[in-house]
């Protein structure tokens, strides 16, 4: 790999603006391709063979003016009642205006009989009516044909039209359920500004250069512009979560310029070696370009694991993720090389620039007399005495960093898994406001109405009514249940709905309990075949199945990553403590969101409303993304190590030159995916937030607690034990060397070292 590094490299600084016009046609293209053909994201949390799935496809194709997906039009009267002829008039006119818009398959006014009808996808019921009891506030059911959230916003202009009479007559009109998605894409805008300018003031601050900080960043912007490009493109063909495209940005822009950091500081310690331009590229291609490829690789291979939940939701989410962080691959193996051959000398800094020019002689001639003090600056520098010294008492520094871990780790342990419901939503979105009036007026639990779905068998009518009648009454004494409101039999009598009302919000546990009682205690008792269905009951199966599978998840990434690095390292030992101290760090991580977000520590700080319950796929993100990345880190340090220790044989001093020469980059590079990360708690999505914080703080962790402390502190332990591979596995694992060229310089170099030291 290293050879065909070195000749990509090669060809990318030779030919610099062949390839630099290349990917500007490129990405062009690739805009234009997204403008003519790409596709939207619409959420789509169904998991096919579950309850609520089966469920849902039978109401579809057996009593469709039941199914499709639903939404609520919540009027509310601030001053007087909602029921004056006047604005009843202006409600039902409302809602004859929404009849009409395309998509929608009915529209229930308030004031109708069929007011208390099911709706399975969102919708709310009332039994006796849509109206609450003090004549303040009352609702729509409104069903549309397709998923409201693939609407855009000139959908909701239309929408805002026809409610207008409602709020003519002075009635406050908002959208729940369904209905308060339609149009809501936000903007990441303000994110990307922040990251960007911390990344270019910390790239500025290490590389002392213009020229040399803006490398890393444009070579981002292009991954991220490509990546986004490429994903619009497969959303044509794919469903993606509307959340996707943040999720992909947030992550693309991390990894992309911590790709281009690492090519780019290698380059510069070459050219500070003494290397001509293109030498130094070729090699910095070679062995941090071998990094970049080892660690991109787990991060796309782990995030596409998350296929291994079973559920498209979540698969979907990994794809668009490991899309742009395959293309940030690419663009740091092929841009960046072309951007220093452009540059020429100007990246190195333009103190050591000027400090040529003032002695009269050219910069690389400077670099050649400074070569050996380069050399020597890694061994000797702040960051390798620190090395030395968690070296020479290596237990109390580990035993106190896992001890730091755990306690971080501690409220993982508390976490409750489900589904957010719109009442964690800020107050500014309408969703909430409608979730809050629905709640004031007819009870919380109106906000997520469970559907029961019956299939009839072939009897008479009289024993139908009979069978509905009791089954109605069965359900209403369940414990949790706050109404049920009467059957309703499709035209063929082969299909019934009944809505039930929890006495609990929907995200609430004890609504998860109920939909698991009433499918496994009190529908059977029936005879007959029974579907729970509905958003909520949807949200249930959705994280039932992903907690289902998480472990399996976990066991695969790991043995992924633990192969890749047996593959890189030539041991059993490194991977094994990888795989360990990464499970650490993510528990961590994990273990702080549960504080935020669960417990509502400093919620305030974040602009966090409410606490909230951890939507299944965030811990499942997570862990994939994190683990993944943690491995940028990890490859690059390590190798750096082992380049040492083939030459020194000396554990303690491998371990002082590895910390010495990377810990600069390490810790840049993890300031920089720290600010990114950390800029995208901006967004209004609670999920976008926690995952912003909890990967942020992962990363904080993992570069710090553990690359600069656990890590040297166990290297050090292991000692030569730590390159050990049993002899049976040598001819069985592929080799996959990440320093060979630069290794075997050193060895050169310090031949007569080395001898005594092995």
């Amino acid at each position: 790999m290293n050879r065909l590094l070195e000749r990509l490299g090669g060809f990318a600084v030779r030919w610099h603006w062949a390839v630099i016009i290349a990917w500007v046609v490129i990405i062009a293209g690739l805009f234009a391709a997204k403008h003519e053909f790409g596709g939207g994201y619409v959420n789509n949390y169904s998991v096919p063979g579950t309850d609520s799935a089966t469920g849902l496809n039978l109401l579809n194709s057996t009593f469709p003016s039941e199914g499709g997906y639903g939404g609520q039009i919540v009027f509310h009267a601030r001053s007087g009642t909602v029921t004056t002829s006047q604005r009843e008039s202006a409600v039902n006119q409302a809602t004859a205006n929404i009849a009409k818009l395309a998509h929608v398959t009915s529209a229930a006014s308030p004031f109708s009989s069929s007011a208390g009808g099911a709706v399975p996808q969102g919708g709310a019921v009332s039994k006796g009516g849509a109206v609450s009891k003090n004549g303040t506030i009352a609702y729509s059911s409104v069903t549309w044909k397709v998923n409201p959230d693939s609407l855009e916003s000139s959908y909701l202009d239309k929408l805002n039209t026809a409610v207008g009479p409602a709020r003519n007559a002075g009635l406050q009109v908002d959208y729940g359920a369904g209905a308060g998605n339609i149009g809501q894409q936000t903007s990441d805008t303000s994110s990307e500004v922040i990251g960007l300018a911390c990344a270019l003031a910390l790239l500025l601050f290490m590389f002392g250069s213009v020229i040399a900080a803006a490398i890393p960043l444009v070579s981002a912007l292009f991954s991220v512009g490509a990546g986004l490009s490429v994903l619009g493109l497969l959303a044509s063909a794919i469903t993606f979560p509307t959340t996707a495209p943040t999720i992909a940005t947030l992550l693309g822009l991390g990894v992309a310029i911590d790709y281009g950091l690492f090519l780019t500081a290698r380059h510069r310690e070459n050219l500070d070696a003494g290397m001509d331009v293109a030498t130094s590229a070729k090699r910095a291609e070679s062995t941090s370009g071998a990094a970049v490829v080892v660690a991109g690789s787990t991060v796309v291979i782990s995030i596409l694991g998350l296929y291994i939940a079973g559920v498209t939701f979540v698969g979907s989410l990994g794809l668009a993720a490991a899309t742009v962080v395959a293309i940030a691959m690419l663009v740091a193996l092929t841009l960046v090389p072309a951007f220093m051959g452009a540059v020429r000398g100007n990246v190195r800094s333009l103190y050591a620039r000027l400090r040529a020019r003032k002695a009269g002689i050219t910069v690389q001639e400077q670099a050649v007399r400074s070569a050996s003090a380069t050399q020597e600056q890694h061994e000797h520098s702040a960051f390798a005495r620190w090395g030395r010294r968690v070296s020479a008492r290596p237990w109390p520094w580990a035993v106190a960093s896992v001890a730091v871990l755990v306690v971080l780790a501690i409220p993982l342990f508390s976490i409750t898994l489900g589904q957010p419901d719109n009442g964690t939503n800020p107050t500014s979105d309408s969703n909430r406001r409608a979730y809050d009036l629905i709640s004031q007026g007819f009870g919380v639990g109106v906000n997520g109405p469970l559907t029961v779905v019956v299939k009839l068998p072939k009897q008479s009518q009289q024993a139908t009514s009979s069978l509905l009648s009791g089954m109605q009454a069965s359900l209403a004494k369940a414990d949790g249940v706050a109404s049920v409101s009467p059957p309703v039999v499709n035209k063929a009598g082969t299909t019934a709905v009944l809505n039930v009302i929890p006495t609990t919000r929907p995200q609430a546990p004890a609504t998860a309990n109920l939909v698991r009682d009433l499918r496994a205690n009190v529908l059977p008792r029936q005879h007959v075949t029974t579907y729970v269905t509905g958003t909520t009951a949807g949200a249930v199966d959705f994280t039932d199945r992903i907690t289902s599978r998480l472990l399996w998840l976990i066991l695969a990434v790991i043995a992924i990553s633990y192969l890749l690095l047996t593959m890189a390292f030539r041991s059993i030992v490194i991977a094994t403590k990888a795989a360990i101290l990464n499970l650490l760090s993510i528990g961590a991580a994990v273990g702080v969101i549960v504080a935020i977000f669960q417990w509502g520590w400093a919620k305030g700080l974040i602009g966090l409303p409410t606490t909230l319950p951890i939507p299944a796929y965030v811990p499942m993100l997570v862990f994939c993304i994190v683990f993944g990345l943690s491995m940028d880190y990890e490859v690059f340090l390590l190798s750096r190590i082992h380049e040492a220790w083939v030459v020194t044989r000396d554990p303690h001093r491998s371990v002082a030159i590895g910390i010495g020469a990377t810990a600069r980059v390490i810790t840049t590079a993890a300031a920089i995916m720290v600010v990114v990360f950390a800029s995208f708690v901006l967004n209004t999505d609670p999920t976008i937030k926690m995952l912003s914080i909890g990967m942020a703080f992962a990363v904080l962790i993992d570069a710090s607690l553990v690359r600069m402390v656990l890590v040297p502190a166990v290297m050090t332990l292991l000692g030569s034990h730590a390159w050990w591979m049993p002899r049976w596995m040598e001819p069985v694992v592929p080799r996959l060397h990440l320093e060979e060229g630069a290794a075997a310089a050193a060895a050169d170099q310090a031949e007569a070292a080395s001898r005594p030291a092995a």
